[in-house]
């Protein structure tokens, strides 16, 4: 993030950076920065494509400019895609017998008033 060693960088800028890992595919963002007081150490807190978070070392991070590159390849749990709820019980115009939604007035196809 600087050139400058030693420079602090404030916490904020690193929060929303895309997290990359060595093979190059997006772990996700990071969404903070934890601190362990009696190690004196710090990790960055990530919100992964999978929506679960995970924590990864400083001494796991190669570079921080634009994004986060880490020295190692992350591999996240597999997830499912949500299935999508069924489509609502379609009702046929009675003129034309095109599939019309049950909250429809009049079929798009033909025009006829549905009841």
């Amino acid at each position: 993030m600087s050139d400058k060693k030693g420079e602090f960088v404030p916490a904020q800028k690193f929060i929303g950076m895309q997290v990359i890992d060595s093979k190059g595919s997006a772990v996700g963002t990071v969404k903070d920065l934890g601190v362990n007081i009696v190690e004196k150490k710090f990790n960055l807190i990530v919100t992964t494509r999978a929506r679960s978070e995970i924590q990864i070392s400083w001494e796991d991070i190669q570079s921080v400019l634009d994004v986060v590159l880490l020295r190692k390849e992350i591999e996240l749990p597999k997830t499912t895609e949500p299935a999508l709820p069924p489509p609502p019980p379609m009702n046929n115009c009675p003129n034309c017998g095109t599939s019309v939604l049950p909250t429809g007035k009049f079929c798009p196809k033909c025009g006829t008033k549905l009841k």
